[in-house]
């Protein structure tokens, strides 16, 4: 871990956001700064005492150019359109925004916000045999995502085409990477034209959407959960959220105990609370389960390209997506 001076401009410029936004002035002092994980530059700044923290997430280059940096700048603008979505701005839901400074490559400062993320959860659960913490996590989710998805939007339709398109896109990534067999590739494809048509028996309309329902981006601070990193919030079907959470869920179990049944249980709690929120709607609960096998399988496929998984595991991931879309399409 690094210090700022109190007299760096950075630290100076980080107390002026924080009393501008937060309404109160940090201790004058040195800033710790602990760098976190993530693919691009971010920064978690504690001021003297420690009772306080922002994090700040940083452009490669301004004004942005790169896909990472534009995607930075979209998230932004979407913190920016909370309040008139009723997400209001650091109400609970979602960080709070404190501004950013992008001509010294700051493109988003958050107030930090504690607590474990879904993924200590999950660990805690298949590997150290605490499930209830998990479970009271997967309620307080479901809860958080059916409040973004009856946010006031265009009732538009939802279509196929977004998720074929994915479809297409990570079956052409997973064969550049050597994962796709040949048989997989025609098996594959024969699931997309078999599925193609499902799309008109469920119709839906479009919800606003997280868009990135991944372990890492939800916390759990004081009984509540929290959504972070909503570079790819937009309108879209509900199932990319959903069924997210449920892959990433059958993923966990599989690559932590080697049994993607584990997972069962846990899929169908986190299901069974969401259509409990959102009121028991029967051609709601009828959609979902009979369109969630393909987005789960999408999300399985996704997760396999991650370079950090074996390559063994990444070929079961790809196994385990097929026979979710073959038995799906039996449901």
């Amino acid at each position: 871990m690094n210090r700022l001076p109190a007299d760096d401009p950075l630290a100076r410029a980080l107390r002026r956001l924080v009393a501008d936004e937060a309404g109160f002035r940090p201790p004058p002092g040195e800033v710790l700064v602990e760098p976190l994980p993530s693919s691009r530059k971010v920064l978690r700044f504690t001021f003297p005492a420690g009772d306080y923290a922002v994090v700040g997430k940083f452009f490669s280059a301004y004004p942005p150019q790169a896909s990472a940096d534009l995607s930075l700048a979209r998230e932004y603008d979407h913190y920016l359109r909370l309040p008139g979505l009723g997400l209001g701005n650091g109400g609970g839901l979602t960080p709070r925004l404190l501004g950013r400074w992008p001509e010294r490559s700051l493109g988003l400062l958050l107030e930090a916000v504690p607590g474990p993320d879904l993924d200590h959860l999950l660990l805690n659960a298949c590997v150290h045999g605490d499930p209830p913490p998990l479970f009271r996590g997967l309620e307080k989710l479901a809860r958080l995502l059916a409040f973004f998805h009856s946010r006031p939007v265009p009732a538009l339709p939802v279509a196929p085409e977004p998720a074929l398109a994915y479809l297409d896109k990570v079956m052409a990534q997973l064969l550049a990477a050597g994962l796709l067999t040949r048989e997989d590739r025609l098996a594959l494809e024969h699931e997309r034209a078999a599925w193609e048509a499902r799309w008109q028996i469920f119709p839906d309309r479009q919800v606003l959407i997280h868009g990135d329902a991944t372990p890492t981006n939800f916390l759990f601070p004081n009984g509540r959960a929290v959504a972070l990193d909503l570079e790819r919030l937009r309108r879209g079907d509900r199932l990319w959220d959903l069924s997210w959470v449920a892959g990433e869920l059958k993923h966990v179990w599989g690559w932590r105990t080697s049994d993607f049944s584990g997972s069962e249980a846990v899929i169908r709690h986190f299901f069974r609370m969401y259509l409990t929120v959102t009121g028991l709607d029967p051609p709601l609960a009828q959609r979902l389960f009979s369109l969630n096998p393909f987005y789960m399988a999408l999300a399985e496929l996704r997760i396999a390209r991650n370079l950090y998984l074996t390559r063994d595991y990444r070929r079961e991931l790809v196994a385990e997506a097929r026979r979710c879309l073959a038995h799906g399409r039996r449901l």
